[in-house]
């Protein structure tokens, strides 16, 4: 028995472990040992990083639960997801069924439609800023030049619109992953069903609601769960446009995170403010795979 066993210990391949190793060593370094950190921050009272705080136990969580000032940015986040989520989807699918087409026109388009995609944030952020500007925007030139407005406006410094703004210009900026994700969804769907549904009597939109739609379910499925997630932890875009302003009307919680730990100087409590933070995404995540994932015919 110990000879079999020191045999099969001998034939255990060592070349997959150094393989992996790499990636999860990175892993470990860049993943978990600051998010260690962080749990551990959230216990201590640290103001600026680097320095040391003295231990609080629970005391930030219980301030920020009962925090108005935190769940009014979840309340802003929730507006910031949803607004997402409701432009992206309406024209991923309008504009993957209209590149669904045979066409020379369409075949070109689908191959420049992902651009606004890759351009990197920050020349996004330029780019709409010059149009949205209140003294120079090209968007004021023409609205004036229309007779529609008198004066210019910032729209961008404005407390009503400026979340709306960023809305349009980050669902401007996505949502083409999300149309070349469906168009390949809508590529694999067999034109047999179609054909058959139209033998039957089916109009388009009966095709659309009865074959389209449920064949890309799987699809739909896990854009709705990576791009929840990954639209909520936004920063970037709204940091640079905005900084959270004006008076907090675009600070979603990822901002106001942000500005607890580098501005406020109360690191610990923003250690706290991003482990609750995360919890609450990881109940959602569980919720929407038990309840919205695609159920088995």
């Amino acid at each position: 028995m110990n000879s079999k066993t020191a045999r099969s210990r001998k034939n255990i391949p060592v070349l997959p472990y150094l393989l992996v190793l790499p990636i999860t060593a990175w892993i470990i370094v860049t993943i978990f040992v600051p998010l260690f950190q962080v749990v551990r921050e959230s216990f201590y009272n640290t103001g600026f990083i680097g320095t040391s705080g003295s231990f609080v136990g629970l005391d930030n969580y219980t301030t920020l639960i009962f925090s108005s000032e935190y769940w009014s940015k979840w309340g802003k986040s929730l507006i910031w997801v949803l607004g997402n989520g409701l432009l992206q989807t309406v024209l991923a699918f309008s504009i993957a069924l209209l590149l669904n087409r045979p066409g020379k026109i369409r075949q070109w388009l689908r191959t420049w439609v992902i651009i606004p995609w890759v351009i990197p944030t920050i020349v996004v952020c330029i780019f709409w800023q010059w149009i949205f500007n209140g003294s120079y925007g090209i968007l004021n030139d023409v609205l004036m030049s229309f007779g529609w407005i008198d004066k210019p406006i910032n729209l961008l410094g404005h407390p009503f619109w400026s979340l709306p703004i960023l809305i349009f210009i980050n669902t401007w900026h996505w949502f083409p992953f999300m149309t070349v994700i469906v168009l390949a969804g809508l590529t694999i769907i067999s034109q047999d069903m179609y054909e058959a549904s139209s033998i039957d009597g089916a109009n388009k939109w009966q095709q659309f609601w009865k074959i389209t739609f449920p064949q890309l379910n799987p699809i739909l499925f896990a854009l709705g769960l990576v791009g929840t997630l990954w639209s909520f932890n936004i920063f970037d875009l709204i940091h640079i446009l905005t900084s959270g302003g004006p008076a907090g009307a675009t600070t979603t919680v990822p901002v106001y995170i942000y500005q607890m730990a580098f501005q406020s100087f109360q690191l610990g409590k923003a250690s706290a403010a991003s482990v609750i933070t995360s919890l609450l995404l990881l109940v959602f995540a569980t919720v929407f795979i038990k309840f919205a994932s695609p159920k088995e015919e």
